[in-house]
C-alpha cells in the first residue's frame, strides 16, 4: 500500500511539471515542445481544445506502446495519456492572467526555459523510477534496447517528425520549437543520470533502483 502511495505521489508530481512545462511553452508564445506542438496542429486541424487533442494523440501512441514495447508502460503511462492534456489546460488558464506572451523577451525566454526544465525532468523521472513511461518514451526506450542507439538521438529524430507534422496540421511553431528539439533528448538523459546518482530517502531508492539496471537508454 505505502509503495502505491509514494507511486501515485512521484507520478502526480510529474504530470504536475508536465502541465506546467507545456503551459508555459504555449503562453510564453515562442513555439511549443515537439508533441505540443503536434497536439497543437491536432487541435486546430480538428477543432478540439488542447486537452481533448492531447488525449487523442495518447490513445493512438499508447495503443502502438502496448503492442511493441508493453513492459515499459505502467501506472504513470496511463496517468499521463488520460490526464496529461487536462493538467495542461489548467495550469494556462493559471498562467493566463500573467500574459506572459505580452511580456518582455527575455521574460518569455525565462518562462520557456522553465518550462524545458519541468519537462525533461518530469520524463526523466517517469523513466528512472520505472513509474511508467509516457508511451514515446516506452517506444523509444525499447528501440534503443534492440539497435542500441543512444535514447537522447532517438528522441531527437522523433522530435523532428512530430515537429514536422504539426506543422503541417497548423500548430504554432517558434523558435522555442527548435530549441526544445535539440534539448529534450539530452536533458533527460542528464536528468536520469542526476536522479540515479543523487542520495534518496530510501523509499525512492527501492523505486528507482529496478530501473536502473533494466534500461540502458539512461
Amino acid at each position: 500500500m505505502k509503495e502505491r502511495v509514494k507511486k501515485s505521489l512521484f507520478i502526480f508530481a510529474a504530470m504536475n511539471l508536465v502541465g506546467a512545462a507545456v503551459a508555459l511553452f504555449l503562453e510564453s508564445g515562442l513555439g511549443c515542445d515537439s508533441i505540443g506542438l503536434l497536439c497543437d496542429g491536432i487541435s486546430r486541424a480538428f477543432r478540439l481544445s488542447y486537452g481533448n487533442a492531447s488525449l487523442a494523440y495518447n490513445l493512438t501512441i499508447i495503443l502502438i506502446a502496448a503492442c511493441a514495447a508493453r513492459r515499459n508502460l505502467g501506472a504513470g503511462t496511463i496517468v499521463y495519456a488520460l490526464s496529461s492534456g487536462y493538467f495542461i489546460d489548467a495550469y494556462r488558464f493559471l498562467l493566463a492572467p500573467l500574459s506572459l506572451g505580452e511580456m518582455a523577451l527575455a521574460a518569455r525566454f525565462l518562462g520557456f526555459a522553465a518550462g524545458q526544465i519541468f519537462l525533461s525532468l518530469a520524463l526523466a523521472l517517469l523513466i528512472q523510477l520505472k513509474l511508467g513511461m509516457n508511451a514515446l518514451d516506452a517506444v523509444l526506450c525499447k528501440l534503443s534496447e534492440h539497435t542500441r542507439l543512444p535514447y537522447a538521438w532517438l528522441r531527437t529524430a522523433a522530435d523532428f517528425s512530430y515537429v514536422i507534422a504539426g506543422i503541417l496540421l497548423g500548430g504554432v511553431f517558434g523558435i522555442g520549437t527548435i530549441l526544445s528539439v535539440l534539448l529534450t533528448g539530452t536533458m533527460v538523459k542528464w536528468f536520469g543520470l542526476w536522479i540515479g546518482q543523487v542520495r534518496f530517502p530510501s523509499a525512492l531508492t527501492h523505486l528507482a533502483a529496478p530501473h536502473k539496471s533494466s534500461n540502458p537508454a539512461l
